[in-house]
């Protein structure tokens, strides 16, 4: 039996996946428009199509790599339309994993997708959603269970995915910066979580974040709780299982668990109305964190140079090549604001 099939459930053709999510959208209380419906439909017969020609029959067949092959062969068409067809494509897989069905895993079929997708212009940083939102998403701490139990571990999860997009958020930093610190590195002498501690990034630099209250806060949590289940772990982000318990978490499992995140948030945006800024939310990587931070910081006034240095850029270079369009914005509403009229 292949992944995702069950004793009592035929698994989905390919082929007839849009129109079973089409339906459930429909049966929503608050479904997607009637247009973005219809967009998401065509972009997933463009898939079907090509993932028919691979020898792909079911949801079951698909493999990590699929949608970023098919985005590559999306060569001639216009970027918007590629990112349009990238967004209806990802929310009928998620669907199919929904149902148990997907025959590889999520967060993969993501990631390659991601990759294969048009790069920014260079010169420029990509446009951003507002974060402040998602930040919170898993704040909700779920019920205790009964040490080892399920409910336990979810308890667990939902605290240490807590703390994760509190710190990106609050720091900036790479994700892989992140999931390399220890519990040791973020303990200030007194044993409370230290509001400044070191991360080493590209090239072997060492530079210092800064973790604010609310990140502190949410570390603060998540490291107390699990301290019953795992004394000895040492990293400060760690699989609860029940596989790889008390290892450190991954950079697929730490992608997830932004995504997920970004995606019932966007559900809940378009429902209200707002079909761009969910298209945004739908982009949001652990790097789409930096892009946030910085760009808040810019257009608050900070210094390049500062920024680049919070960042861990080799040289300001960089930094003002990837947001000099930021820095411009910024002026001209100085500008608009108060430069003279004639009389």
């Amino acid at each position: 039996m292949r992944a995702g099939e069950t004793m009592d459930q035929e698994p989905t053709p390919i082929a007839e996946a849009a129109d079973l999510w089409a339906a459930a959208q429909r049966a929503r209380r608050r479904p997607l428009a009637a247009s973005t419906i219809e967009s998401y439909r065509d972009a997933w017969r463009s898939f079907a199509a090509w993932a028919t020609s691979q020898g792909r029959r079911t949801a079951a067949d698909l493999q990590p790599r699929d949608l970023g092959l098919w985005i590559d062969s999306l060569a001639g068409m216009a970027d918007g339309t590629v990112q349009t067809y990238s967004h209806g494509a990802l929310a009928i897989v998620k669907f199919l994993a929904d149902r148990g069905e997907l025959g590889c895993d999520l967060a993969l079929l993501r990631m390659h997708l991601r990759d294969a997708l048009p790069r920014a212009p260079a010169g420029r940083a990509p446009d951003v959603p507002d974060l402040r939102r998602l930040v919170t998403f898993y704040d909700a701490e779920p019920p205790a269970g009964e040490p080892g139990s399920r409910a336990e571990r979810e308890r667990l999860n939902a605290l240490r995915n807590a703390a994760l997009l509190h710190l990106l958020f609050s720091t900036g930093a790479r994700i892989s910066e992140l999931l390399a610190l220890d519990v040791a590195d973020v303990r200030g002498d007194d044993g409370a979580i230290a509001s400044r501690v070191f991360v080493t990034g590209k090239g072997n630099r060492r530079r210092a974040i800064f973790i604010r209250p609310h990140a502190q806060r949410a570390l603060g949590r998540y490291l107390a709780l699990r301290r019953a289940a795992f004394p000895r772990a040492a990293a400060l982000f760690i699989s609860h299982g029940p596989r790889g318990a008390g290892e450190r978490l991954s950079r697929v499992t730490a992608w997830k668990i932004v995504t997920d995140a970004a995606y019932a948030l966007a559900d809940q945006i378009e429902a209200d109305g707002r079909p761009r800024e969910a298209r945004q939310l739908r982009e949001t990587t652990p790097h789409t964190f930096r892009h946030f931070v910085a760009t808040w910081l810019l257009n608050e006034g900070a210094q390049l140079s500062e920024v680049s240095a919070l960042l861990g850029h080799a040289n300001t270079r960089i930094t003002e090549q990837y947001y000099a369009r930021h820095t411009d914005d910024r002026l001209q509403e100085l500008h608009d604001q108060f430069a003279p009229d004639p009389e």
